[in-house]
């Protein structure tokens, strides 16, 4: 299941009704509220803490949403890559994917209860590691509520992790995820 935000409900194509609620986190009053509405929704689920992900194709764009975010409502912020390099470098290739694994729950139980601004997960996708990220992610929302900035796209039930022409290119059919596809 893939739920999106939206000021309209539409049918998917399972005959379910999703929402999609495509937000801005630019300075406007009405794109403000919004943005808020989204964060509200990610903020009340109660099935257990969710994992949403901020999806767009331009890093640059991911970085100033959660500059806002972090500013706006003071929740810390996980840089995946650059933290992770430094605890795996130390470690032999074989035993690295474990050591990512309990390395992310360990910092987010550092970090919890939350919620946590995940960026720079590049390194998440590096195929030496073994990891599938968006799993990895979803089982780490459990820890605590994750927003996690994601370079990608989504569309029709597919999520994708970079572009086409791009070596770590990845997709997930119906992610299971909060998705917020940034403007």
């Amino acid at each position: 299941m893939m739920v999106y935000f939206t000021t309209r409900p539409l049918v998917g194509s399972t005959g379910v009704a999703v929402f999609r609620w495509t937000f801005s986190l630019t300075l406007s009053h009405g794109k403000k509220h919004s943005m808020h509405k989204a964060i509200r929704a990610f903020l009340t689920t109660s099935d257990y803490h969710p994992c949403l992900l901020l999806v767009h194709p331009e890093v640059s764009r991911l970085e100033r949403a959660t500059e806002e975010l972090a500013s706006e409502y003071g929740w810390p912020q996980l840089r995946v890559g650059r933290e992770l390099s430094a605890a795996l470098l130390s470690q032999p290739p074989a035993g690295r994917s474990r050591l990512a694994r309990q390395w992310m729950e360990t910092r987010l139980r550092a970090l919890a209860p939350g919620p946590v601004l995940c960026t720079e997960i590049d390194l998440l996708f590096e195929p030496t590691l073994h990891l599938d990220p968006l799993r990895l992610l979803r089982q780490a929302s459990r820890i605590t509520r994750l927003a996690v900035a994601w370079p990608g796209s989504t569309s029709d039930d597919v999520l994708t992790y970079a572009v086409p022409e791009h070596s770590h290119y990845r997709t997930w059919r119906k992610p299971e995820v909060l998705i917020a596809a940034l403007d």
